[in-house]
């Protein structure tokens, strides 16, 4: 296999070679047709399943359009390229070749580009589990893909984040957008996405616990798929239908199942399939008595997942994503020194220009220099009229600064530049989620559907002001937020609580003030977790303060294990202030939630009503 690698590596350098010496002769005009035969070439071999040689024929076309220097292409070339690097599984190069590509988009202002690299960054997130990262770079490609109007487009977000909002443990808001991406697949015709749409939705009904619908989608997916689709999307789609085949009982079917996909993912090369199908296996080798069989398989499976989300691996994706912001902040400084010397600039031809001025007040008399003193004084109005106008903007842009950043960061981008990523410890995270949304949103029309989240949010965000929690962002009908950041503060984790309670006992009142008129009503589940965060600003334009680490992503997932009208709080949180005699604590003992395995958990009560401070929330 060594030898086999070292002939293919020669024989593309030969190749490279070769490309080069025919661009010298022919020109940039047939280039461009190289680079275009390339892409063609290579989305024919994706089509086909055979990602090497869409590997391949990605990596000429990104020589070809490095030497043209066509930043546009050079751009496709890498999506291209970082697009197979993640079917084999290789997620750290993908993501290194993503973000050259988003710096490429970036120079030369491409929406269309831009909007394709945030959709494959969140993808890589969201198989690596970063799952608050995945949802902010899937919300910055639907925003300008909305803009664009492109139903092809649209179908394709549709269904990313649906998946990702099933994998969160959220597979009633999942349905949404898979019935939103079916229903343009099917106006379009294209039955190979019509098969990956309905396998989406077999898979959602098995988080539901609906295992009949769940299999009819499945195998209704398998037999479109077999048709119009390359045994790469087949192989995903019968490792789904082995999974639900062995939550409902069907051992025997399920290994069928997912031998055959797992033959198909092994002939492809492609690691996240196999990985899929190594888990289906090693759970129904094992009910089956195969020991030695199922053992096997682990191993597989252990060896995979630790080539695609180990820790080594992870400190990699964070440190390209830290690497990027620091780059975009040193672009900052660049342009800022480019600004001030342009001032300087402009400030020393006005000052030769008042003394041009001043030499010629000497050479006229009379009226000539009562027009100039009547210029001067118009110039001096004009001046101050500038003046109290720049200073009102200044106002307003502080505002606006202070709206998007805590103050001490705030203080620091005015000061230095820039503002660095920092860990911060004993952070709590806070999580909400309005309960069965999706039902809700159907009895609702959009403008009222948008009016009471407003009217929740607004609430949420005065509660969080009063307990000088931070506030980081809001995705949907989800609300997050923090205490002891920016900086750590001692009670911040019973200011979170609090803050936690006290939007509950505000959505409970509100609940009972809706259903006296008999309106639909919210309910919310909350979810907080203590721990260790990287917290920074993220992009260059319309930043915002951002926080990750596996903190962030286990407050999600207590708030996904709580229950309706409860606050669920950690094992670490617990820790922190199961000596204020404030609050009652409810053990729920050790509950097992989707990628952390087993954590102790704890319902969190007042002993007595609390009150606000100073006034009231409203």
């Amino acid at each position: 296999m060594l030898s086999a690698r070292k002939r293919s590596a020669d024989a593309l350098h030969w190749c490279a070679t070769a490309l080069l010496l025919a661009y010298a002769l022919v020109g940039p005009a047939q280039d461009r047709n190289g680079i275009q035969v390339c892409l063609d070439s290579c989305a024919s071999a994706k089509d086909a399943g055979d990602f090497e040689k869409a590997l391949v024929q990605a990596g000429k076309a990104l020589d070809l359009a490095t030497v043209s220097g066509d930043s546009l292409l050079i751009g496709r070339a890498l999506v291209e390229r970082s697009t197979m690097l993640q079917m084999k599984g290789d997620y750290f190069t993908a993501l290194k070749e993503l973000y050259e590509a988003l710096r490429i988009y970036e120079r030369i202002h491409e929406e269309d580009g831009l909007a394709a690299v945030y959709n494959a960054i969140g993808t890589i997130h969201h198989y690596d589990h970063n799952y608050a990262q995945a949802r902010s770079f899937y919300a910055r490609s639907l925003a300008i893909r909305e803009r664009q109007g492109r139903a092809s487009d649209l179908a394709l977000l549709y269904g990313n984040i649906g998946s990702l909002l099933e994998e969160m443990g959220r597979p009633d808001s999942a349905l949404v957008y898979h019935l939103r991406n079916l229903r343009i697949r099917e106006r379009s015709g294209d039955q190979r996405w019509i098969g990956v749409c309905l396998a989406n939705l077999g898979t959602c009904h098995d988080k539901l616990g609906s295992l009949d619908s769940a299999r009819y989608y499945l195998e209704r997916s398998v037999a479109v798929l077999r048709v119009h689709a390359d045994a790469s999307v087949v192989s995903q789609a019968l490792a789904m239908l082995g999974h639900t085949l062995l939550n409902a009982g069907h051992i025997g079917e399920a290994v069928v199942r997912c031998e055959e996909g797992l033959r198909m993912a092994q002939a492809q090369d492609a690691l996240p399939t196999k990985e899929q199908c190594y888990d289906c296996l090693y759970k129904a080798y094992s009910r089956q008595g195969r020991a030695r069989e199922g053992l096997r398989m682990l191993e597989l499976l252990v060896a995979a997942r630790d080539s695609m989300f180990g820790r080594e691996r992870a400190k990699g994706l964070l440190r390209i994503e830290l690497n990027y912001a620091n780059e975009r902040q040193q672009l900052a400084d660049s342009l800022k020194h480019l600004e001030q010397q342009h001032e300087a600039r402009i400030a020393y031809e006005q000052r030769l220009g008042r003394e041009r001025d001043q030499k010629r007040v000497f050479l006229f008399s009379g009226i000539g220099i009562l027009l100039l003193a009547g210029g001067l004084w118009n110039r001096l109005r004009f001046v101050r009229r500038s003046r109290n106008l720049i200073k009102k903007e200044r106002d307003r842009s502080e505002g606006l600064l202070l709206n998007i950043l805590p103050a001490p960061i705030a203080d620091e981008l005015k000061k230095h530049g820039r503002a660095q990523a920092r860990e911060v410890d004993g952070v709590s995270i806070l999580f909400t989620d309005f309960h069965d949304f999706t039902r809700l949103s159907e009895r609702l029309s959009p403008q009222e559907l948008v009016a009471e989240i407003d009217a929740c949010f607004r609430a949420f965000d005065a509660i969080a002001a009063h307990y000088l929690l931070e506030k980081i962002k809001t995705i949907g009908d989800a609300y997050m937020c923090a205490g002891g950041l920016p900086e750590p503060r001692e009670g911040s984790t019973a200011d979170t609580i609090l803050a936690a309670l006290a939007m509950q006992t505000w959505l409970r009142e509100r609940a009972a003030q809706r259903l006296a008129d008999d309106r639909p009503v919210f309910r919310m589940r909350a979810g907080i977790h203590t721990g260790p965060v990287v917290a920074g600003i993220v992009g260059e334009s319309k930043f915002q303060y951002d926080i990750w680490g596996d903190t962030v992503n286990t407050a999600a997932r207590l708030e996904s294990a709580g229950t309706v009208d409860e606050v669920n709080i950690s094992e670490a949180t617990y820790r922190s202030v199961k000596a204020d005699p404030r609050f009652l604590f409810e053990p729920r003992g050790r509950v097992k939630v989707k990628g952390k395995g087993e954590l102790a958990m704890f319902y969190v009560r007042l002993r007595t009503i609390d009150r606000p401070r100073s006034g009231s929330v409203s």
